[in-house]
């Protein structure tokens, strides 16, 4: 037996003797709160009244926040990243109250709080839709995911060079088709050499 073991027992013995006490404490009050309603049955009447009134506030708090709690535990994760990015997909600035809408949050407290944990710098002040306020600068959304800073933007995937297919040589001499020839200030003489005529115009 070591000299550890006796103590717990002294503590539930105190403990006892707390809840004796204050199960004394509580019948002399009731006794005295049932003397005062027998006295005067209009004062026991308006007391009753207030407690009753604080323990349905109390209650009804109580129930919002288990309320709170299930449905932040049954709500979908918020993908903030790809809204921002649909927001700003023609690099428009997006404002902190634009975020909350189109990812139907709460509050802008919360849309700070999804962009501080995935790394995306807040500014104090962009403009976005005629309207100043906090948000997230175009050079600050992250891009597409296969997407760099030096690929095309998938808009215009048009080139200006030549295929390396047979059919890029010319098809005639160069010299042959349309020439024109301005006669002054009020014309022109277009020649066209296939046909050996020419248009005064």
């Amino acid at each position: 037996m070591s000299a550890d073991e006796p103590a717990p027992a002294v503590d539930a013995e105190q403990d006892g003797g707390g809840r004796i006490a204050g199960g004394c404490v509580l019948a002399i009050g009731l006794t005295a709160a049932g003397g005062v309603a027998v006295a005067f049955p209009d004062a026991a009447y308006f007391v009753t009244g207030l407690l009753a009134a604080t323990a349905v506030r109390k209650g009804r708090a109580i129930a919002v926040r288990f309320r709170s709690r299930d449905e932040q535990s049954d709500a979908e994760p918020v993908d903030i990243v790809a809204a921002l990015q649909a927001l700003a997909a023609d690099g428009q600035h997006v404002r902190l109250t634009q975020l909350r809408e189109a990812a139907k949050l709460p509050d802008t407290k919360a849309v700070r709080a999804l962009l501080d944990e995935a790394g995306i710098r807040i500014r104090d002040g962009v403009r976005a839709a005629g309207k100043n306020g906090p948000g997230v600068h175009h050079d600050d959304v992250p891009p597409l995911l296969g997407m760099e800073k030096g690929t095309p933007s998938g808009r215009c995937l048009c080139s200006s060079n030549d295929n390396t297919n047979a059919n890029n040589a010319a098809l005639s001499d160069p010299r042959e088709g349309l020439h024109v020839e301005a006669i002054g200030q009020a014309g022109a003489v277009v020649r066209v050499e296939s046909e050996r005529r020419a248009y005064t115009v």
